[in-house]
């Protein structure tokens, strides 16, 4: 009753900032003061644009319709959703028309791209034994150091120190870490805070060796996405009889998005220049569940495109039939949420209170 009686009382302060973001999103001429060099993008399907439609069959795959049905032209990019991801919303309020190209899309003929790359990997994770036949977050982290040294090429100091310059001022994107947690999810002990610990720490730990090899590399700028209710997802929900949320895994989602903040706050203290933007995403997925109607949405717990008890037992594949009214929909598929999901969620991100991102909204971050 006092988590209730909490969000009711904080509702207003929550949708004056919704009404504050729609009147930005709709003015190019505010936001570009927030363009920054370029963006450069790593995590799972949350964030991947078309990096796993150059993998092995075997590698989940959304390069088919109905996917993508709300993109530009109808076009299936590879992207997990109908539409956009909320990295594209992002990336358009730092002036780019949309989120940098996916880094396997990239021939060596072609010149690096200044603006960006997107190097994630859907069914990826943080530890290198998550997830099959995908790009594990160290080989998307190498892939940098190649786009790095490309653009460093050249013998002029001069050069150099420009490329420094400008990798210091881009933004590092980081959408990661559901896959660990659901790869564990079945060793969860009910009420048994040292597994969760047992489960967390090594995570954390290699989540900090790879943000600290960042660092290294001239990355100054970090935006970090926490993980939501995964316990509330179609996916997670159709295994119970009674279709409710699995307790214990949005306990360690909680945990997880608690340790990871954490983590960046000590960095921050840490390491000279280092700055970032955490996205409290499990807190968002509370506010928006208690109020749907507030932020647009009616249908919370069917997935728009899937089949079986409410479109959750199994993937949209292709052809799938599909919602009409996704707009009003929390999620696009068993895993995933929709365009309009993505898009409540970015704003939250870029103008929120300090309570949904911290210790500075993303907006601040861009303009820092």
């Amino acid at each position: 009753m006092k988590q209730t009686s909490f969000l009711k009382n904080k509702m207003n302060k929550v949708l004056f900032f919704l009404l504050l973001c729609h009147h930005l999103l709709l003015q190019p001429e505010v936001l570009s003061a927030a363009t920054l060099p370029a963006i450069y993008v790593f995590g799972d399907s949350t964030v991947d644009v078309g990096n796993n439609n150059y993998l092995p069959d075997d590698a989940p795959k959304a390069n088919f319709p109905p996917y993508g049905i709300d993109y530009q032209g109808q076009n299936s990019t590879g992207r997990f959703c109908n539409g956009f991801l909320g990295v594209d919303f992002i990336a358009k309020t730092m002036g780019l028309a949309a989120s940098p190209p996916p880094f396997l899309s990239l021939s060596k003929a072609k010149q690096t791209p200044r603006r960006g790359v997107n190097f994630a990997s859907a069914g990826s994770g943080i530890l290198p034994t998550t997830g099959n036949d995908v790009i594990a977050m160290s080989t998307q982290i190498r892939d940098f150091e190649g786009v790095a040294a490309d653009l460093t090429l050249g013998t002029r100091t001069n050069n150099k120190k420009r490329v420094s310059a400008s990798l210091n001022e881009s933004l590092f994107f980081f959408s990661v870490g559901s896959n660990d947690l659901f790869a564990f999810a079945a060793t969860l002990i009910p009420g048994n805070d040292t597994r969760v610990d047992e489960i967390v720490t090594p995570i954390i730990d290699e989540f900090k060796n790879q943000l600290k090899m960042l660092y290294g590399m001239g990355a100054r700028k970090f935006a970090v996405a926490g993980t939501g209710l995964l316990g509330c997802i179609p996916a997670i929900r159709v295994l119970d009889p009674s279709y409710e949320c699995n307790v214990d895994l949005n306990d360690l989602s909680m945990h997880f998005k608690n340790a990871t903040e954490a983590l960046l706050e000590d960095l921050r203290i840490s390491l000279h220049g280092f700055e970032y933007s955490f996205a409290d995403a499990y807190e968002m997925s509370i506010r928006i569940d208690a109020d749907l109607q507030e932020y647009g949405f009616t249908e919370p717990r069917v997935a728009c495109c899937g089949s079986g008890r409410r479109n959750a037992e199994d993937q949209c594949l292709r052809n799938t039939t599909y919602c009409r009214n996704r707009n009003q929909y929390l999620f696009w598929d068993i895993n995933h949420p929709t365009q309009a999901l993505y898009k409540v969620i970015a704003r939250l991100w870029l103008f929120g209170p300090p309570e949904l991102a911290y210790p500075v909204n993303l907006q601040r971050l861009l303009q820092s």
